[in-house]
């Protein structure tokens, strides 16, 4: 591949120096007027002098020029260092200024977006890379990368050859809200060094803040895969890092907002809690904090928060039924993105549970059903105390005509079987969130539980069932709860309370169960035999639980003696039901999950994210939901369901505050701890020289620069003269020494291999030498 380009690309930051160049002829001028004359006469004698020196004449000569030829080259070498000399290319040996194939990389997480001076430092980043845009020559190649969680990564993958092009790219990049794994990011990046092989100069440029959270964060996995990664890069590329951060970036951050109720019901309060973390270095007195309610103020407090510490501050406001949205927020600073947090939180007027009778009964308080109705809704006199839930009971053969979307938890009572088709049905309803609480009874068919709901590779029943224990017509034996641990959730309430009545509750029949530990099942409630009375799993994002004994009057006394039931069964609701809305509130990165239900596969669905945007979004294969893409901005998003659901979810969207921390890598941390022996250069902005007409060289100061080099080379080269004045041969071993050391260096920080054989050819000459040495000292 033939190229015009010239050999090397120099320049001089102070040109007038080169004047010093004629200094180089000092050594010469005193040479010549320091020459010896002499006569011709004569003398017998001479003629053995001549022969004895004859033969060393020529050999003195040699040495005299060679000693006024590093002399000059002394002269000449400081002379150059003062004009501080410049190259585009660059290095322990000058290359060529061949082509290059430039990879620019832009970080684009939201720690980018700080803008202490009213301009952030991805704008910063953008005008860092066009200038290295705009030096590069003709036949350079450049990649396009931004630093992302959210494709694509690479921008311009196909090598460029255009600066034009990429110039566009940059101009439309923008900036997300996001974290990345940034060692994901490297391996793409790894694949794009084996494009343009024709190109053997390849340089990386990394524009970041260097933010300790995406280049060093807590996790030792991840900064073990980062360090992995830029090694590899490192060997076959040039890595520059230029840092766009503040060293001193002072920041606050609402790092979690939740409401503290596992639902809200209307017209009642509800605790919400927030989080704010202070991440400077000062305190800050009376801060604002700000309440905002489907886009209206409607509380406000003033908060101190000490330096690096995290304060929480409470609010309790009241909520009508619906749909609505909260957001907390704190006065704007230089990153505003992390200031506001936000909640997508649906209140309920009521709650609906359905209950599915397994045994039908004429006589009154006969149907499985019946006990626990009458505890979740009480038909109390005073109406101010009305329980929110609202049971509806069904027949076991009306399952698979019931739309369970409409309930928020499902009881099932003594069902004798299960079809597959309604346990298909019972776990898509779990997988939207749903709760489903099995209750067991002389109905129950033990083989065709654990055929159908304890099967498979998704079982229902967090345990395999075994047999009955106990005789309920004999009612010889008593089985009691154990109280010894009431610290599940359902049963935390009756903790400190033994009036309460669970623990004189007798039970006479239950059937054993063999806990799923394996699946994340958790026993809640125990008998005093060790066997479980209450086991409950997670199910997809519902929660399913089972009671192994029955909840009316067969096989135990608690539905008519004393009050536990009642307090039991409502805490069981709560529970089952927690995960219902947990996924309306994620984080930026993630992709918003709509669940629609069985009937609705053909549901057309469109997500509206806070930009205005509106993209149509299809349901899963089974119909059950509908996914979008990743979220890369953070708000409040919409996911609009068509016919027949019909309806719309708010989802709230928040950024990770691990970036909120602005603490950013120093470069003596990067060099000795986080990538020790990683060969870089860290620059912090990006210096143009301009020299001719219109012709623009980009240098880049690397902090040990060329002048530092040729001062040293011209110091080692006085050294050698003295010591080869006094003695020829030594000062030519010191001047081969100081080449070879230099040589050495430069080897084993290209190839290790090389590097070593050519200390073994060093030692080998050294030993070849002193032998010579020794024995001329014998031979005289």
């Amino acid at each position: 591949m033939s190229s015009s380009f010239p050999i090397l690309a120099f320049g001089f930051a102070s040109p007038l120096m080169l004047w010093g160049l004629a200094a180089g002829s000092i050594p010469i001028v005193i040479h010549l007027l320091h020459r010896r004359r002499f006569q011709t006469e004569p003398w017998a004698a001479m003629r053995f002098l001549i022969a004895a020196t004859k033969k060393q004449s020529r050999r003195m000569k040699l040495e005299q020029l060679l000693l006024l030829a590093i002399r000059t080259l002394a002269v000449l070498l400081v002379a150059l260092a003062l004009s501080r000399p410049t190259a585009e290319t660059f290095g322990e040996y000058f290359q060529s200024a061949s082509p290059k194939h430039r990879i620019i990389v832009i970080d684009a997480t939201f720690s980018m977006g700080y803008a202490p001076s009213g301009r952030t430092r991805f704008e910063r980043a953008k005008d860092l890379a066009r200038q290295i845009i705009g030096g590069s020559r003709q036949g350079d190649a450049i990649n396009l990368v931004r630093i992302s969680d959210s494709s694509p990564r690479v921008v311009v993958r196909r090598p460029a050859y255009q600066s034009a092009a990429v110039m566009e790219e940059v101009d439309q990049l923008t900036l997300n809200d996001e974290r990345v794994d940034a060692s994901v990011v490297l391996k793409e990046i790894q694949e794009l060094t084996t494009l343009a092989p024709e190109l053997s100069r390849k340089e990386i440029y990394f524009i970041t803040d260097l933010q300790a959270a995406t280049w060093a964060p807590n996790q030792s996995t991840e900064v073990q895969n980062i360090r992995q990664e830029l090694q590899k890069l490192a060997d076959r590329t040039k890595i520059f890092w230029l840092n766009v951060g503040e060293p001193i970036a002072p920041n606050m951050a609402i790092t979690n907002l939740r409401a503290d109720d596992q639902f809200v019901l209307s017209n009642r309060a509800a605790r919400i809690a927030a989080n704010i973390k202070n991440f400077s270095a000062a305190p800050v007195s009376g801060q604002l904090v700000e309440l905002v309610l489907d886009g209206r103020l409607a509380d406000t407090k003033r908060v101190d928060v000490p330096a690096g510490q995290e304060i929480q501050t409470d609010f309790a406001p009241t909520f009508s039924g619906g749909e609505h949205r909260v957001e907390v927020r704190l006065t704007a600073d230089a990153l505003s993105v992390d200031d506001t947090r936000r909640l997508a939180i649906p209140v309920r007027d009521e709650l609906q549970v359905l209950l599915i009778n397994g045994k039908p009964s004429g006589e009154p308080m006969g149907n499985a059903t019946d006990f626990l109705k009458l505890a979740l809704a009480p038909e109390l006199p005073n109406r101010a105390l009305t329980s929110p839930i609202r049971p509806t009971v069904i027949r076991e053969g009306e399952l698979l005509g019931t739309d369970l979307s409409r309930f928020d938890c499902v009881f099932v009572c003594n069902v004798g079987l299960f079809t597959e088709r309604e346990a298909e049905v019972l776990r898509g309803y779990l997988e939207a969130g749903g709760g489903v609480v099995f209750c067991l009874g002389d109905q129950v068919r033990i083989d065709n539980y654990n055929q159908v709901l304890h099967s498979g590779k998704q079982p229902l029943l967090p345990a395999s069932l075994v047999e009955r224990v106990g005789d309920i017509k004999t009612k010889g034996d008593s089985f009691e709860f154990d109280a010894g641990d009431f610290s599940h959730p359902i049963v935390a309430p009756f903790q400190g309370n033994p009036g309460a009545g669970l623990e004189r509750t007798k039970t006479f029949v239950y059937i054993k169960a063999n806990v799923d530990q394996d699946r994340g099942a958790n026993i809640a409630l125990r008998f005093r035999t060790g066997d479980p009375a209450i086991v409950d799993a997670p199910f997809g994002r519902g929660r399913v639980i089972l009671m192994t004994t029955s909840i009316d009057r067969e096989w135990s006394t608690w539905a008519v003696w004393g009050h536990s039931l009642i307090p039991l069964m409502h805490e069981t609701v709560h529970y089952a039901i927690a995960g219902r809305w947990k996924d309306r509130d994620t984080l930026v990165g993630q992709p918003l999950q709509a669940h629609v239900g069985l009937r609705a596969t053909d549901t057309a669905a469109t997500h509206r994210p806070p930009n205005g945007e509106t993209k149509t979004v299809q349901p899963s294969s089974d119909g059950r939901m509908v996914v979008t893409e990743p979220t890369a901005v953070s708000g409040f998003h919409q996911v609009v369901l068509g016919p027949p659901a019909s309806r719309t979810d708010w989802f709230a969207v928040n950024v990770d505050t691990a970036e909120s921390d602005l603490t950013a890598l120093r470069v003596e941390d990067m060099r000795e701890d986080l990538f020790p022996g990683l060969d870089f250069t860290y620059l912090t902005e990006w210096e143009e020289e301009t020299r001719g007409e219109g012709q623009t060289v980009r240098t880049i100061s690397t902090g040990t620069g060329f002048s530092r080099a040729l001062l040293l080379a011209a110091i080692a080269l006085l050294l050698v003269e003295q010591l080869m004045a006094w003695n020829f041969v030594g000062g030519v071993s010191l001047l081969l020494a100081f080449a070879s050391l230099t040589l050495t260096w430069n080897l084993l920080r290209l190839n290790s291999v090389a590097g070593m054989l050519m200390i073994v050819v060093i030692i080998a000459c050294l030993a070849l030498l002193a032998t010579r040495f020794r024995s001329r000292l014998r031979w005289n």
